[in-house]
């Protein structure tokens, strides 16, 4: 799988989750997204790593692996900016204030990479430990 179809598939799994966990966590009457926005984001990168290192047969160079991480986190803010400006005017907000969304970006964004960047390389070493078992056993 080349670098473009993981980010792909994160795009469109990272959206598919998202919707599906905002979804049922408003049936479920929870106030906050937070956790499940954070538990969308864990999953499909730990996923699309994971997918990606099985079709390949390894993991990420260390040059793939920073720029898988700068995409998936490109891709992300630009869902975090939708969804920021969705919430906004549908919140009934005549216009957004630029300085307080810009900040929300930022911390969110601050976290998120954190985040990608951890289980970017989780995966790998989940991916190296069963590459080592299955060597040992066969």
């Amino acid at each position: 799988m080349t670098l473009r179809g993981l980010l792909w598939r994160f795009a469109a799994a990272y959206v598919v989750l998202l919707i599906v966990v905002g979804v049922a966590l408003n049936l479920a009457g929870a106030s906050s997204s937070t956790g499940g926005n954070m538990a969308a984001l864990l999953g499909t990168v730990a996923w699309v790593c994971m997918d990606s290192a099985k079709k390949n047969g390894r993991y990420f160079t260390p040059e793939e692996k920073k720029r898988a991480v700068l995409g998936m986190l490109v891709i992300d803010m630009a869902i975090q900016a939708a969804v920021t400006v969705a919430v906004g005017l549908f919140a009934g907000a005549t216009g957004l204030s630029l300085g307080p969304a810009l900040l929300v970006l930022l911390f969110v964004g601050v976290l998120h990479a954190l985040v990608i960047w951890f289980f970017v390389g989780f995966a790998g070493k989940q991916h190296a430990a069963a590459e080592a078992r299955r060597n040992k056993i066969g």
